[in-house]
């Protein structure tokens, strides 16, 4: 019998070890046999599986049990390619589905600023929702430059990168990005597209493409739930990867 204070996370770790050799969608134990199996109460045992859930190697379904679930899948951001081509890369098959889009929407003032708008000008805005194994890993919030919007074609959203339509659009390369990335709590708005409780964290990008010219064309944050997700990078100390650093303004 397990006898520490931490019973529960002795309870996660030895079912972690477990999962690492049972396939996506295999069974787990139900509570009452993981009761059985490690000596401790039901509560204790609802904490691990709680545990394991919020790191998304389990789900946990009403009516079928505990489910293992499918591997995370990995965002790269170096080299940087945009969300499209990094999973086409990675052979990942992925659907994007549109939410919304506006034509003439109002940005909020941080997206205003990048885009180095004047006050009221309008914006286009796409809401997209990104699917891998009909799961819903990622929200994209993106606003473009008012002098592509109203020429945008949200249809075609499901075969490209949106940075290629829009490059295409204006008839010039994106040539560089900047973003930042942190842990917060999804809004109600996100989390009602991630499929979340709103207030449980996400890892949000908030980034902005530039054209060759140095000027923005688009600027958003995507959100990612982070038991479906991790994130890679990888360079060299000292080194300078191609397309990192943001051009002058």
């Amino acid at each position: 019998m397990i006898r520490t204070e931490s019973r529960y996370l002795q309870v996660a770790e030895a079912l972690r070890a477990q999962i690492q050799g049972l396939g996506p969608n295999s069974l787990l134990p139900t509570e009452q046999q993981l009761t059985k199996r490690f000596g401790v109460s039901r509560v204790t045992v609802r904490r691990a599986l709680g545990l394991l859930e919020r790191s998304g190697l389990v789900s946990r379904q009403r009516g079928r049990g505990t489910i293992v679930s499918p591997p995370k899948i990995t965002r790269r951001f170096s080299p940087f390619y945009p969300f499209e081509e990094d999973l086409w890369q990675q052979g990942i098959k992925f659907e994007t589905r549109v939410v919304d889009y506006d034509p003439a929407a109002t940005p909020p003032e941080i997206i205003r600023a990048r885009l180095r708008l004047p006050p009221g000008s309008p914006v286009g805005f796409l809401s997209l929702a990104r699917l891998v194994d009909d799961r819903i890993i990622c929200h994209d919030r993106r606003h473009f430059h008012p002098a592509v919007a109203a020429r945008f074609d949200r249809s075609l959203v499901q075969d490209r990168a949106v940075s290629e339509i829009l490059a295409e659009l204006v008839g010039m390369r994106i040539t560089a990005a900047d973003w930042e990335s942190e842990i917060i709590p999804s809004s109600r708005e996100v989390a009602a597209v991630l499929g979340l409780t709103p207030g449980a964290l996400i890892v949000a990008n908030t980034f902005t493409y530039y054209l060759e010219d140095g000027s923005p064309i688009e600027a958003g944050v995507m959100s990612y739930r982070i038991d479906r997700c991790k994130f890679q990078f990888a360079g060299r100390f000292g080194e300078l990867l191609p397309g990192a650093s943001s051009p002058q303004r």
